[in-house]
Order: structure tokens, then sequence, then C-alpha cells
């Protein structure tokens, strides 16, 4: 299959400068097929969905299969079948058209289903790994399998594909139908709200940068340390929120690796604590 020259400001929510190959399969039939090529051949390979939590170094020889594209789903009584590309955006707005709750939580996340139960994405007391029924992989070997929740191994920002080969085709969801439809809807905007009130939603960014260390949080110890605001040409650390980088204005990788890099190093001298990223890096 062609590959194709990107820009990552078109594939990533921190609209970063630079460039890289994707390759765009056409289905999810498609995908299946480019994935076990990737594996026959042992070439390297990376996914990206919405590429919400995701940052990339531009002109990597490695390709991105690209999955935007792969946005069927099926509601079906409680349960909703979808494609790894499937954005979080869409299937939220249709639970509230049905008065199904459980997504909730994830109003205002641009990124894919896919992406979603790689990180076991979560907000408001909520993730995606409580909806899980069945999610449908392909193997390192190029196989399918299907997984039930309890094999994904879900953890607090983690699932079991951190640390095996396997890619995510499609998954089964169960929501629930609220007791009044209206309720679905209006924890929605409750949750909105308070992401409005405490998120810079108004620039780009990859969400939060850090996982929360046991007992604290990656935002309070980036402020007590005097790095809301800390800047290196086209990123900033948040001045609204110290858990987030931003974009400001012309956002290169390097300036990226500069602002984490300090934040990581002044955190670890002044309480002693190793930041770990929630996000993916790509260099």
């Amino acid at each position: 299959m062609e590959e194709k020259e990107a820009e990552i400001c078109d594939l990533t929510t921190f609209k970063m400068s630079g460039k890289v190959k994707i390759v765009k399969p056409r289905d999810i039939l498609q995908f299946e097929e480019l994935i076990r090529y990737f594996l026959e051949s042992k070439k390297d390979f990376k996914i990206i969905g919405g590429g919400s939590n995701t940052v990339i170094k531009s002109n990597l020889e490695t390709p991105f299969v690209l999955t935007s594209g792969l946005n069927n789903f099926k509601f079906d009584e409680k349960y909703v079948v979808a494609e790894n590309g499937v954005k979080l955006s869409v299937l939220l707005s249709e639970a509230i058209k049905r008065g199904m709750s459980g997504l909730e939580f994830s109003i205002g996340i641009p990124g894919t289903i896919g992406g979603a139960l790689y990180m076991n994405t979560g907000a408001f007391d909520g993730e995606i790994s409580k909806c899980v029924e069945s999610v449908e992989v392909i193997d390192e070997n190029g196989r399918l399998h299907e997984l039930n929740a309890e094999d994904l191994d879900f953890s607090y920002r983690h699932s079991i594909f951190h640390q095996k080969r396997m890619w995510i085709k499609k998954c089964v969801l169960k929501l629930d139908f609220a007791q009044r439809k209206e309720d679905v809807l209006e924890k929605s905007l409750r949750n909105w709200s308070r992401k409005r009130s405490t998120q810079p939603i108004t620039f780009p960014s990859v969400g939060c940068v850090f996982k929360n260390p046991p007992g604290d949080y990656a935002a309070r110890l980036i402020d007590a340390a005097n790095l809301k605001g800390y800047r290196v040409g086209g990123i900033e650390v948040s001045k609204l929120h110290a858990g987030f980088f931003v974009n400001v204005g012309g956002a290169t990788f390097e300036d990226f690796k500069a602002v984490y890099s300090e934040v990581v190093t002044r955190v670890k001298e002044k309480f002693s604590v190793d930041l770990e990223p929630e996000i993916t890096i790509v260099s």
C-alpha cells in the first residue's frame, strides 16, 4: 500500500510542525491486511487515531497507520460495536440521544476508541475500562483473538497493549440506560463545564502530559516547582492547568522535549518524584 507524506499538525491535536509518512486503510479489513503485511515483512510501523495523546518527532522513517477512517459502529440494545477509529465524541453523542450512560466522562476528549482502550482513558471518576465488554485484536502472528475485559489488564492509564504486541481492531462496549434520558446529557454538560473552567481548551494540547504519582497530582507538583508558564519556543506549561503543555504557536518537537526535560528534572530535584508520561512520545 502506498505511503504518503502528511503534516503532523493534521494528525495530532498538539498541532506541532513537521512531516511523517502515513498509510491510510480504506476499511477495517484492509487495516487487518496491512498489519499482517508489516508483520510478515518485519517492517516497523505505528498506529495513530485521533492523535490526542501523541507527540511525534518529524521526519521519522517509521510509517503511521491512520485509523481515523475506520469509523463504523452499531448500537444494539445496551451494546455498542465500534471499529478502532470511531471517535469518542461520536459515541457519546449517540449515547446521549439514546439516554445511555457510561461515556459521560469522555466529553471533550478528541481521541478515538482505539486510543482510549490503549491508555484506559479516563476523567471525572470515569474510565473506558468500566464500559468494555470485549476487544477483537490482531496478535503479533497476524491472528485474530477476542479478549474479554478481564484479559486486558486495565489499570490507571494502562492496558495490556502497553506490554504485548497486539493491535485493536474493534471492540464491544456495554452501556446502561439511565433512569431519565435527560440525565446523560445533564451529567455530560456538568463535566464539560468543569473541563472548560480547569483546562486550557482554547490552545492546542496533548492532554495531561504526566500520570499522577501515587497519592499526589502531577499538576500540583509542577505548579509547586514554579513551572506554570515555563516556555521554550512554542511550547508552554499551561498557566491554567500545570499538567498540560500547550502550543502557543509554531511549536516543534525540540521545544516539547526541552520543556518536558525541564519539568521532569525540576520536579525530581524538588520533590524526589519521577514523573512518568501519560502520553505516547514517538521519536
